[in-house]
């Protein structure tokens, strides 16, 4: 009974140390996570942390894997509930509604790297399944559109400009980026367009980069979905 105490009480801190964590990043960004000062706002001593996290990059990790499975559960649940020619868009929304719930969060994943900090393998593991759910969901946008006919969603079957045939040749035999079976170049490289063109738009919104414009960030971010599920 006593172990299974120390055990609650050696999580709750462990909790709380994340907590008070993430309120510094909100703050003043990666930068600004102390060990020392998150002990200090706990009412413990900078030793005392450290028997709870050995180092600020044993911290950091931690951090950042709860984030990588936070995203990663959000969109697997979005695929999973919508139907299979809405999966691309209800993935690509899910993913611009966590990291504008999260800007934080979202910029310590995908912002500017931490000086000095090298992510563990159970980081990129989580990552690379992230993928493998983008993989997925550019795979229906081509099934929407033999099953429906043509129309927009049927766009994405028209054939690669040059350059983007080239992008296949040049991704085709890169090695596995996520679990399952290993996708062929083309596959690869409209997974690679899809995801820096969704987090292009993403990451401006997220950093205030469009404030002042005068229009709405949300109407950009469908038209650029739109032009995805096109093939554009």
């Amino acid at each position: 009974m006593a172990t299974a105490r120390r055990e609650r009480y050696r999580k709750q801190t462990r909790e709380e140390a994340k907590a008070v964590a993430l309120a510094q990043l909100s703050e003043s960004g990666t930068a600004g996570i102390s060990v020392n000062a998150i002990a200090k706002a706990m009412g413990m001593t900078g030793p005392a942390l450290y028997r709870y996290f050995a180092s600020r990059d044993e911290l950091l990790t931690e951090l950042i894997t709860d984030t990588y499975r936070d995203l990663a559960e959000t969109l697997a649940r979005a695929v999973a509930d919508a139907a299979p020619a809405d999966r691309f868009r209800a993935l690509a929304r899910a993913l611009r509604d966590w990291a504008k719930r999260q800007p934080d969060r979202y910029l310590l994943i995908y912002g500017t790297p931490v000086p000095g900090y090298h992510a563990p393998p159970e980081t990129t593991e989580i990552a690379a399944g992230l993928m493998r759910t983008i993989f997925d969901a550019c795979a229906t946008v081509g099934e929407a559109g033999e099953a429906g006919g043509g129309g927009v969603d049927g766009g994405c079957q028209q054939p690669l400009t040059e350059l983007e045939a080239e992008l296949a040749r040049h991704l085709e035999g890169t090695g596995p980026w996520g679990p399952g079976e290993e996708p062929g170049g083309e596959m690869k490289g409209r997974a690679l367009r899809t995801w820096t063109r969704l987090h292009g738009v993403i990451s401006l919104d997220v950093q205030g980069q469009f404030t002042g414009m005068g229009f709405d960030p949300s109407v950009l971010f469908e038209a650029e979905i739109d032009a995805l599920v096109r093939g554009g």
